[in-house]
């Protein structure tokens, strides 16, 4: 049986008949989490060391492995260069996910084992270049994911290049967060705008800019045509037109089309380079599906805005373990041609032809950005959703290289082009970041573009340090801080009286604070925490000091993994995310967590559960009426040994009345799930309300034995049907088993 350690701290206990309604959440033990950060299990090779990640794949696409270091053969800028680092790493595929930075077996050298870590994936949805018809598709892809590959222990964001999600484009393991970001895409009209006549396409824009007179002999031709109308001609005769100035007129117009084109793609690779700089801070593999109808970048002029912004996307991606797949948004299409109204309007058909390798050019953008970051670029499917899962499976391996830069021309100012390749071995795919800009002209140029930020100096005054800069790190930032163990659990159930009540439980390790010089001084944790709508906007925040008792100070406290903390707020119907940091006030050691919630508007009278709570303990007594009751905790962290039987607790609500009777026809379906298939499923029972029970909220209790399930992860499924109302409601939870 799973017992809490003696000497735990548990702040805010309440009796257990307050807990079924208020679902106080509590912990196992603090224990498994009281490691001090460890650290970071990517590679952080010194300044002066350059590293790319290689996949290898033989000629049916599978991935090869045992290569060793000496196989590798590396150039840059065609240059021969020693591998100075090399390891070989695993990244669990689609499915049996750990969570992201788990490690098991780091191998330094390729030849003991692999690093295994979890996945991060995220859905860059590039809507500045994303037509109507396309986004149909690019939603049921997203859709698809959610329901059927995202498994327990991914994180994924869904992000756009407008961001026009807002304060749902981060990272998550809440499908109702990613539900609600999907609801929020929408089509973004075209930005660049052109209102001459007749129209001028931005692929017939490019190429005029590129000097082609063939494109801007219709363009000429109507304005001659306009030049040499009748009411020209009545207004005093027909002007001398030269043909080069016309062609210029025609080719300035086409400029200003390519110049507003390239500052909406540096948009989108702007948006896409800040995007992979902040999953930097995640561990591990960051895997990014590019969706995109395509856009143009100009091959003849390397130094373009565009351009410049594709290498500093390659660089980026290299530097934080990222690979971009980019995706024809269009899926399988041919060029459309309107015969009638096309000879109508062009009859010499200057258009037609100068549209031939359209629709490929705008296709060369979105196989750059996937080539040079060592992914793929999906064309000419209409399938690219059933790609999400061979992706994930195909990128759950590779290589880790590193080398020394070993003159200054490779420590200068311009991108390096990088090639590995391996010896003997021609009929071998190799797939690598193709590219990095050298760490010194990195540097300068994000100080340069700091130094010329407007208000920067009044910034750098007013910045917060010591204790309130370190929660506001925390609270912002992508992921959980690991300084200090801390564990988050969000919970909700309706309450006579007070409607939602929204609970936040955090467990913070105690074994790793600063109990003083000689170990025997009281210890204090700060706990900040808020709760923010879907908006971003805060609608409740806490902030308290908890103090700890030494270990050993008194019998039976050698022991004490964890405190936990409990904070309720009523709120109304919604989705909240709530964020906490914890910091040792004497240490420093800093720990963050955050979790997202959906709460369900009950008052639309559909059927509807709570929060689903593990493992109900009795942890003491407490007075009430002069009597002592019981008071009961619930599992934070959810972790549970193999020989455990773990309880739970959910509660139904807007169960319909059967018959006249005014009783109810419930029935419950009790699954546990792995990768989101079904590992047990239990028959259905019917749900028996006590006698004289609540029936707007009538709770739903269970318990299974976790002793035939292997360790891993796993989501718990309680699902109830009405046979009444003829609906059904379920929650999901996820649990590990130890």
């Amino acid at each position: 049986m799973h017992r809490h350690p003696a000497g735990r701290v548990f702040a805010k206990a309440v009796p257990l008949a307050s807990a079924l309604l208020l679902c106080l959440t509590s912990s196992a033990p603090a224990a498994r989490a009281q490691a001090q950060e460890k650290p970071d299990d990517v590679v952080r090779v010194q300044s002066d060391l350059v590293q790319t990640d290689v996949m290898v794949f033989d000629k049916q696409g599978k991935f090869v492995d045992g290569l060793s270091r000496e196989q590798f053969e590396l150039r840059v800028d065609g240059r021969t260069v020693p591998v100075a680092f090399f390891e070989r790493v695993s990244a669990l595929g689609v499915k049996g996910a750990a969570a992201p930075g788990a490690a098991a077996g780091a191998s330094k050298d390729g030849a003991g084992g692999a690093r295994q870590r979890g996945r991060v994936v995220i859905f860059f949805v590039d809507d500045l270049h994303l037509s109507l018809d396309s986004l149909g598709p690019t939603r049921a892809t997203l859709a698809r994911f959610i329901d059927e590959e995202m498994v327990p222990g991914d994180v994924v964001a869904f992000v756009t290049a407008s961001g026009q999600l807002g304060f749902l484009q981060q990272f998550t393991d809440n499908k109702a967060v990613l539900r609600a970001a999907l609801a929020r895409l929408r089509h973004i009209p075209d930005t660049v705008r052109d209102s001459d006549q007749p129209p001028m396409s931005e692929y017939i824009a490019t190429r005029i800019a590129n000097g082609d007179r063939q494109a801007a002999n219709f363009y000429m031709n109507k304005i001659i045509e306009g030049f040499f109308s009748k009411d020209a001609a009545k207004a005093g005769g027909n002007p001398a037109l030269n043909a080069n100035a016309v062609f210029e007129m025609v080719k300035t117009r086409a400029n200003n089309i390519t110049k507003q084109m390239e500052s909406v793609t540096s948009g989108s690779l702007a948006a896409l380079d800040s995007l992979v700089r902040t999953a930097g801070q995640i561990e591990g593999r960051k895997l990014i599906f590019f969706i995109s109808d395509g856009f143009y970048i100009d091959g003849k002029n390397s130094a373009s805005t565009a351009n410049h912004r594709l290498q500093l996307v390659t660089d980026t991606a290299a530097r934080t373990g990222s690979v971009v797949y980019s995706i024809d948004a269009r899926g399988l299409f041919a060029p459309f041609n309107d015969a009638t109204g096309q000879k109508a309007r062009d009859p010499n058909g200057f258009l037609d032809r100068s549209s031939v390798g359209e629709a490929s050019l705008a296709q060369e953008g979105l196989s750059a950005l996937a080539g040079d970051t060592g992914g793929q670029f999906l064309k000419n499917q209409n399938y690219f959703d059933r790609w999400v899962s061979r992706v994930l499976e195909e990128t759950s391996n590779f290589y880790r290289i590193a080398w020394r830069p070993e003159s200054e021309e490779q420590r200068g100012a311009r991108f390096r082009r990088v090639e590995v390749t391996v010896a003997g071995r021609p009929d071998l795919t190799v797939r690598l970041h193709r590219g990095y800009v050298p760490a010194a002209a990195r540097a300068a140029a994000a100080g340069e573009g700091k130094a010329a930020a407007p208000g920067a100096k009044a910034e750098e005054k007013g910045t917060p340090k010591g204790p309130e800069a370190d929660f506001r790190s925390a609270l912002s930032a992508p992921v959980g801080k690991r300084g200090l163990p801390t564990v988050l659990s969000t919970s909700f159930v309706d309450v006579p009286g007070s409607g939602a009540v929204l609970t936040s439980s955090v467990e913070i390790a105690t074994t790793g604070l600063d109990y003083g010089a000689d170990g025997r001084q009281p210890a204090a944790v700060d706990l900040m925490g808020v709760v923010l709508n879907d908006q971003g906007k805060t609608v409740s925040n806490f902030k308290t000091r908890l103090n700890v008792t030494p270990p050993g100070a008194s019998p039976g406290t050698d022991s004490q993994p964890g405190v936990i903390y409990n904070y309720r707020s009523p709120l109304a119907p919604g989705l909240y995310q709530v964020k906490v940091a914890a910091r040792d006030s004497r240490g420093g050691q800093l720990g963050s967590a955050a979790q997202w919630l959906e709460i369900p508007d009950l008052s639309k009278k559909q059927l509807a559960l709570s929060s689903i709570h593990l493992d109900g303990r009795e942890v003491g007594g407490g007075a009430k009426d002069g009597q002592e009751a019981p008071q009961v905790q619930f599992s934070v962290d959810r972790r549970f040994p193999r020989s455990s039987r773990l309880g739970f607790l959910t509660f139904v609500y807007n169960a319909a009345r059967a018959g006249g009777s005014g009783g109810v026809d419930l029935a419950v379906t009790v699954r546990v799930l792995r990768d989101n298939k079904a590992v047990v499923s239990s028959p259905a029972r019917r749900l028996m309300p006590e006698a004289g029970a609540d029936l707007a909220r009538i709770p739903l209790t269970g318990a299974l034995s976790l002793g035939q399930l292997p360790a891993g992860r796993y989501e718990i499924e309680v699902s109830v049907t009405d046979n009444a109302a003829r609906t059904t409601a379920s929650e999901r939870l996820w649990f590990e088993v130890e």
